[in-house]
């Protein structure tokens, strides 16, 4: 996708651009086929676009395209591809995006239209973002939205995302280590049976 417009005219029309191609209206986050994690709010989903970066370009006619960035990035674009530590924990981040209808109805379909891996450092705590690379399940419907070029590379996430969702994935996780537990603690609970009024002893019936 390249989008070419000159530099006053961009900065006026980047939001409506951005908006043309479809607003964030969900974000999940799953670790396996579930997600844990489920967005909806728009003070928060709201606040990222996948309509920059990478594969998507602005600047005047018949020049070279520049990067476009935006606030509302989930990734480092402007630092660049790094390579990511290997003691990473992986989860899938999936983008689903605000149909485009005239007239809109009340309730605003929405569907699936991107997805990332959102991946921590278990020593540094940074986060990171990869572009899924060609064979992932991801990779079709990733290039159909837009076509970035640097498929398979990883970023640092944007200090927007670790501020708005980071915080989400990891209340999340907390509660569900505490759920796990919780039945493992019930189990090992053991009531010493009541004495018999009759006798201490225990009934043995003998075998016929």
């Amino acid at each position: 996708m390249q989008i070419r417009w000159a530099p006053h005219l961009l900065i006026a029309l980047l939001p409506t651009l951005v908006a043309a191609k479809g607003e964030t209206t969900r974000i999940e986050v799953a670790r396996g086929k579930r997600p844990f994690v489920t967005l909806t709010a728009p003070e928060t989903v709201g606040q990222f676009t996948i309509w920059s970066g990478p594969g998507a370009t602005a600047g005047p006619p018949g020049g070279p395209g520049q990067v476009s960035t935006s606030a509302r990035d989930f990734a480092d674009w402007p630092a660049g591809a790094v390579e990511p530590p290997r003691n990473l924990t992986i989860f899938k981040v999936r983008f689903f995006c605000a149909a485009q209808q005239d007239p809109q109805p009340e309730v605003t379909p929405s569907h699936l239209c991107y997805g990332v891996r959102y991946a921590i450092d278990a020593d540094s705590r940074q986060g990171y973002i990869q572009i899924p690379p060609e064979g992932d399940q991801d990779f079709p419907l990733n290039t159909q939205s837009i076509y970035r070029g640097v498929e398979g590379s990883w970023y640092r996430a944007s200090a927007h995302w670790e501020m708005l969702v980071r915080p989400q994935i990891e209340a999340a996780l907390a509660a569900g280590q505490q759920d796990a537990y919780q039945p493992y603690e019930q189990q090992h609970i053991y009531n010493t049976p009541a004495r018999s009024a009759v006798s201490a002893k225990p009934l043995v019936i003998p075998k016929k």
